[in-house]
C-alpha cells in the first residue's frame, strides 16, 4: 500500500553496540521523552508498535539505546519506528516488561546484550531487534493493514457521532478575541520535523505575517524564532512563563477534564478560557481557525499522511484526520507550502536593488579615465532633469 514504510533493503547502516553504559531517561510518551534526551542517554519507553514519527524524534536526539517495555512491532501492521532506530544505529531492546519501568529517571545503567543492569543488579531482559528481525516482523505485519484501516474507519464513525456539532457546526468552540476572518493562520505544534518545517517557510512567515496559533510548548518554539503567537492552545505544562505572559490569548485544553493549569495562570494574572472537548489540541486549533474564517491554515509539526493516521490507531489521531477533513481546501501543511511558495518583493525592494546597481556601476565608471570623463560630460544633463544648473 502506498505510504506504508518500505521493507528494509540491504544497505550500509551504523553498527549497533549492545554493550552500553548511560543515563536512563524515562517517559511514557516517546515524543515528550525525545525533548529531554541528550546524546548518549538510554531512552526507556512503554510503547506498543512504536510509530515512525516518535522514533524519528527520538533518533534525532541520538540516544545510545532504546529500551521498550512492550513490543515495538507487534505484527498488527507494518509500523516504521523500529526501522528508523535500526538504520540510525540505535540499539533497540524490546518486550522488557514492566520491570524496566522501575528504573528511575537519571539513573546510571548498563546494557549487556539483551539485559539491563543497575550496578550489578539485573533489572530486566528483552529481545534485541535488528534489521533482520524487523524485516521479518514487517513482512508478516503487512497482512494487518486491512484490519487497521477498518479499525480506523470504525473509530472515525464513533468520533463523528460524538462530536457531530463540534466538527460540522463549531459547537462549543472557545470564544477568543482574535479576528481571523480572511487572514492566514499557522497552527504550530512542536511535533515531528517542526523545526525543519519552520525553517522551510521562513520567507512566508516573514512576508505574510500570519496569525500564529501555538499548540502547547509550540508557543516557546514560536517565540524562539521571533514569531510571537496570537493564541496558545493546550495545557500549561512545558510552556514558559514568558510565553504565557506574552499577550497571547490562552485556551486551556485538556480532554480528560482535569485541571490543565488554571492555578498557574491565575498566579501569573493571565486571562484564559477553558475547553475540555475530546479532540487533541492540534485539532482544536485547526477547528478554531476554520470556524474563525481563516483564508488559509498552514500546519507545522502536525500529522498529515494516511500512514501517520494508521500508525497512531488512537481516537485522537482519528480526530486529527477529521479536523483536517473539515478544514478542507483552506488547509495546507508546511512541507507542501515550502515547495510552492515563492518570495514576493515589494516595489521598494526593487527600487533599492536598481539604485544599488547604479551606484556600483557609477563607481566602476569613475575608476576608469574614460568613464570619469564620460560622467563629467553627462552630469550637466542629469542635473538639469532635477532643476539643477551646470
Amino acid at each position: 500500500m502506498k505510504g506504508l514504510p518500505k521493507l528494509p533493503r540491504p544497505r550500509r547502516v551504523k553498527e549497533v553496540d549492545t554493550s552500553i553504559k548511560g543515563t536512563a531517561r524515562i517517559d511514557t510518551d516517546p515524543i515528550r521523552l525525545s525533548r529531554k534526551l541528550r546524546k548518549g542517554d538510554i531512552a526507556v519507553i512503554d510503547a506498543m508498535d512504536l510509530d515512525q514519527r516518535a522514533a524519528e524524534s527520538i533518533a534525532a536526539a541520538q540516544p545510545a539505546a532504546v529500551l521498550n517495555a512492550q513490543a515495538s512491532i507487534s505484527g498488527r501492521y507494518p509500523n516504521g519506528g523500529p526501522l528508523v532506530l535500526a538504520r540510525a544505529g540505535i540499539a533497540l531492546i524490546d518486550s522488557m516488561g514492566r520491570d524496566v519501568l522501575a528504573l528511575r529517571d537519571g539513573m546510571k545503567v548498563r546494557i549487556d546484550g539483551k539485559e539491563v543492569f543497575s550496578g550489578e543488579e539485573k533489572i530486566a531482559s528483552g529481545k534485541v531487534q535488528d534489521l533482520e528481525t524487523i524485516a521479518e516482523a514487517m513482512e508478516s505485519a503487512h497482512e494487518g493493514v486491512k484490519v487497521q484501516l477498518a479499525t480506523f474507519t470504525a473509530n472515525a464513525m464513533d468520533v463523528v457521532a460524538q462530536e457531530y456539532g463540534l466538527l460540522l457546526e463549531g459547537t462549543n468552540l472557545p470564544d477568543i478575541g482574535v479576528d481571523m476572518r480572511g487572514r492566514q493562520v499557522v497552527v504550530l505544534s512542536a511535533g515531528f520535523e517542526h523545526l525543519e518545517q519552520i525553517k522551510a517557510i521562513r520567507g512566508y512567515l516573514r512576508e505574510r505575517r500570519p496569525i500564529i496559533i501555538a499548540v502547547g510548548d509550540g508557543a516557546d518554539v514560536a517565540l524562539a524564532h521571533a514569531y510571537p503567537p496570537a493564541v496558545i492552545v493546550g495545557r500549561t505544562e512545558g510552556i514558559s512563563d514568558e510565553a504565557l505572559t506574552s499577550g497571547a490569548e490562552v485556551v486551556l485544553h485538556d480532554p480528560t477534564g482535569r485541571d490543565p493549569g488554571e492555578a498557574r495562570l491565575d498566579s501569573l494574572n493571565v486571562k484564559h478560557v477553558v475547553s475540555h472537548i475530546s479532540l487533541a489540541s492540534e485539532d482544536l486549533a485547526i477547528l478554531m481557525a476554520h470556524a474563525g474564517g481563516a483564508h488559509v491554515i498552514v500546519t507545522v509539526g502536525v500529522q498529515v499522511s494516511l500512514h501517520d493516521f494508521l500508525e497512531g490507531g488512537r481516537s485522537d489521531t482519528v480526530g486529527t484526520f477529521l479536523s483536517q477533513l473539515v478544514a478542507g481546501g483552506t488547509l495546507v501543511n508546511a512541507k507542501t507550502l515550502a515547495q510552492v511558495y515563492r518570495h514576493r518583493y515589494s516595489p521598494w525592494t526593487l527600487v533599492a536593488l536598481v539604485l544599488s546597481a547604479i551606484f556600483v556601476l557609477g563607481n566602476a565608471f569613475a575608476l576608469t579615465p574614460g568613464g570619469a570623463a564620460w560622467l563629467r560630460s553627462i552630469w550637466p544633463t542629469i542635473a538639469s532633469w532635477f532643476g539643477g544648473t551646470s
